[in-house]
């Protein structure tokens, strides 16, 4: 007899838990880092485990999943709604029909029910329009450096094309933190931004930003819950690894709307700046730069709220290379001459003037940044590079290519042109006459073989 096999509906949340219950059983985890992962109780864990082993996935399912709600809407009135819809009152919106079939039909229903009877049996309302959000107060934090607002706006901030300032804001003091103008949003603004706030009040506890590719990887959704089961880390990005190596932690906002902060920086900024910048003849990038180190400090003065506990910025410790962390870094492999490949030239790590020692196909990373040029950080320590030839192979032998293209047309004479006059033909003659000479001795007597 076949066994029935059935069909589980499960949230993310219950797939996870099964997945935990299932290693369990295994016995390839332990109850209290099953606690860990699913944030409960060891209590819980185990009586989830034994439910999924006497009666399967089933276990994981909350109990009311195909119970029917006391409070549900009966069938034969959801029908009664749909027909008066449809009939009598079809020009009517979902608000105003609620109110209409409560007022002379004594249906007392409300207009979240009316909306959800009438949109599952596939009608729309006369008067659709987009659902507005709401957008619910956020309190400050009460010490500065516990959340740091980064963003970066596009504006005519020297009177012609498009620029883009990055900055950050304080959230609980509204101090900016730092400026920095960019023809383009990139990677190089952000990091200027930063540097002026480690440099200033110091590291942060966390950031607050956009989903910008620089700043969140676009990988990130994509790892899977076995992969988070595993500790497979989400991908970084130049910027989120630069604030990981400096224990910053970095949150996504879902809306423009939830970083109100630096929002309206932008449109006081917007409205300010730009006047400072006419008045002081500032008509470049560069002089935008220096000039915005001073009127920062004016602009706090004038702007900055007390806020309620003391600073949480956290000082960079002595020996540690800013630079050495606000920069790209490339992967490479070295090799035997402790040198790699990059960007079509070959590269020697240095180690007071002499190649350092380094093992064969071992990690290192690139560091690039306009600050330090290039260099590269091998084992936790940054080296000098030097540009020598790349060795060629063993018989190497540099041949001269002629790129000039051939022309690869047949010419009007060749036999497989339709028009060739002289063009090849089949003639059943021709087989009597390769069978002869292949018959013939002559034509074998002088071969060897």
């Amino acid at each position: 007899m076949n066994k029935r096999e059935e069909t589980y509906h499960m949230t993310k949340k219950e797939m996870v838990r099964l997945k935990v219950a299932e290693r369990l059983i295994e016995k390839t985890m332990k109850v209290e880092e099953a606690s860990r992962i699913l944030n409960i109780s060891t209590r819980q864990v185990i009586r989830i485990k034994k439910g999924v082993k006497e009666i399967g996935p089933e276990a994981v399912i909350h109990g009311n999943r195909k119970r029917k709600p006391i409070n549900a809407t009966e069938d034969n009135v959801k029908d009664l709604v749909v027909e008066l819809k449809k009939d009598k009152y079809e020009k009517a919106n979902f608000t105003h029909f609620a109110e209409l079939i409560s007022e002379n039909e004594k249906l007392h229903i409300s207009q979240p029910t009316v909306h959800r009877i009438l949109t599952g049996a596939g009608i729309k309302s006369p008067m659709k329009k987009k659902k507005k959000r709401a957008h619910y107060h956020r309190k400050r934090m009460d010490c500065p450096g516990a959340m740091v607002q980064l963003d970066a706006s596009p504006y005519e901030w020297l009177g012609g094309d498009k620029l883009n300032l990055h900055g950050a804001i304080d959230d609980a003091e509204g101090t900016i933190l730092g400026l920095y103008m960019e023809k383009e949003e990139c990677l190089k603004g952000y990091f200027e931004v930063a540097r002026q706030m480690i440099k200033g009040p110091g590291i942060p506890v966390s950031t607050y930003n956009d989903r910008h590719t620089i700043l969140v990887s676009p990988k990130k959704a994509k790892v899977t819950i076995e992969d988070e089961l595993e500790g497979i880390q989400t991908p970084y990005t130049q910027f989120s690894a630069a604030m990981d190596t400096l224990g910053v932690n970095m949150i996504a906002a879902g809306s423009p709307e939830a970083k109100g902060r630096i929002e309206r920086l932008w449109g006081t900024l917007q409205d300010r700046l730009t006047v400072e910048f006419g008045l002081n003849g500032i008509k470049d990038i560069e002089s935008a730069n220096h000039f915005m180190k001073g009127y920062i400090n004016k602009f706090n003065k004038r702007f900055a709220v007390i806020p309620k506990g003391k600073p949480v910025f956290r000082k960079l410790d002595k020996g540690i290379n800013l630079d050495h962390i606000l920069c790209t870094k490339i992967p490479r492999k070295l090799d035997k001459a402790s040198a790699f490949s990059f960007r079509g030239s070959y590269y020697q790590l240095i180690k007071g003037g002499k190649p350092a020692v380094t093992i064969p196909r071992s990690d290192v990373k690139v560091l690039l940044s306009s600050r330090i040029g290039i260099k590269a950080e091998y084992s936790g320590k940054v080296y000098s590079l030097a540009r020598i030839e790349k060795p060629k192979a063993k018989g190497y032998v540099k041949v001269k290519v002629d790129k000039r293209t051939v022309s690869k047309r047949m010419v009007g004479s060749h036999p497989w042109k339709s028009d060739y006059p002289g063009k090849l033909t089949y003639d059943p003659r021709d087989e009597k006459l390769a069978e002869g000479l292949y018959n013939s001795t002559v034509a074998w007597e002088n071969d060897s073989y």
